[in-house]
C-alpha cells in the first residue's frame, strides 16, 4: 500500500494517537523525566511499526473531518485509560509512602518529587523510586507495551466502550487505598503503639517534652522498621506488578464490549 494514501495516513495517526494517550500516563514513559519530543518520536516510530499488525477497516467516514475528530479523541482517551490502568498500583505505593512518612513525622522534611511534580517525604520518595526500578529490572514496561499491541487486536480503531470505564476506575479506587494501607500497615501499628508508649510515660512524668521526645523517636523507630520493610517489600513487587497487568486485561477486555 503506497504510503500517499490517505487512509493509510490516517490510519498510522489514529494507532500514534492511542500510542501517544498511553505515554502521556504510563510508568515510566509518562515519568517527567522523560522528555516530551522522546514519547513523540517513539509513539511516532511505534505506530508506523505496528500499521501492519492492527486489523482494518477504519472506522466509517473517517476521511471526513468530524468522524476523524471523534476518533482522534476516542482512540487518545483510549490509550489515556490504559496508561492509569498501569499506573494505579504505583499510585498506591505513593500513597503507603505518604503514610507512612506522615507516621513517621517527615511531613516536615517535604522535597520535590520530579515523577508526580509535587512535594513528598524522602520515605516516599525511596519507596516510589524503588518500585519504578524493580519495575524496569523485571520488565514491566515491555508488559505495558505487549498489552498495548494486544489492545488492537481486541478494541478496533475508535470502537473502544469507554462507557465502561467507569465502574472500573471506582474499584481501582478502592483497591488503590486497601492496597495502601496494607502496606503502610506495619509502621501505622508501630507508631500508634510508640504513641500509647509516650502517652503512658507522660502520666507517669508529666514535666517531660513530649515533642522533643516524641519526634526523634519516632524517626528513629520508622527508620529502623523501614531497613525491614524494604527487604520484605521488594520480593512483593512482582505481585503488585501481576496485579497491575490484571487490571490492564480488564481494562481491555471491559472497552472491547466482549
Amino acid at each position: 500500500m503506497p504510503t500517499i494514501n490517505p487512509e493509510y495516513l490516517i490510519l498510522v495517526f489514529l494507532i500514534f494517537v492511542r500510542i501517544g494517550g498511553l505515554m502521556v500516563a504510563a510508568p515510566f514513559f509518562g515519568h517527567r523525566a522523560v522528555p516530551v519530543k522522546t514519547r513523540i518520536l517513539f509513539s511516532a516510530v511505534f505506530a508506523w511499526g505496528l500499521v501492519g499488525l492492527v486489523p482494518e477497516p477504519l472506522p466509517p467516514n473517517v476521511t471526513e473531518v468530524v468522524p476523524l475528530m471523534l476518533a482522534v479523541l476516542i482512540e487518545a482517551l483510549t490509550g489515556v485509560a490504559l496508561g492509569y490502568a498501569a499506573q494505579f498500583i504505583f499510585f498506591a505505593v505513593s500513597f503507603a509512602g505518604e503514610v507512612i512518612g506522615f507516621q513517621m513525622g517527615l511531613s516536615l522534611a517535604q522535597v520535590y518529587n520530579p515523577a508526580e511534580g509535587t512535594y513528598a517525604n524522602p520515605l516516599g520518595r525511596l519507596l516510589s523510586f524503588s518500585f519504578l526500578m524493580v519495575f524496569l529490572m523485571i520488565e514491566g514496561h515491555h508488559h505495558v507495551l505487549r498489552a498495548l499491541v494486544g489492545s488492537y487486536e481486541l478494541v478496533p480503531l475508535a470502537g473502544a466502550q469507554l462507557t465502561n470505564v467507569g465502574g472500573l476506575l471506582l474499584e481501582w479506587t478502592g483497591a488503590l487505598f486497601v492496597t495502601a494501607m496494607r502496606l503502610a500497615s506495619p509502621f501505622v501499628v508501630t507508631i500508634f503503639l510508640v504513641d500509647v508508649t509516650l502517652g503512658v510515660f507522660a502520666r507517669v512524668v508529666p514535666q517531660a517534652d513530649l515533642f522533643s521526645l516524641g519526634l526523634p523517636l519516632k524517626l528513629l523507630v520508622g527508620l529502623g522498621m523501614t531497613v525491614f520493610f524494604l527487604q520484605n517489600f521488594f520480593p512483593v513487587i512482582p505481585d503488585l506488578l501481576a496485579l497491575m497487568l490484571n487490571d490492564l486485561l480488564s481494562l481491555i477486555e471491559a472497552i472491547s464490549g466482549v
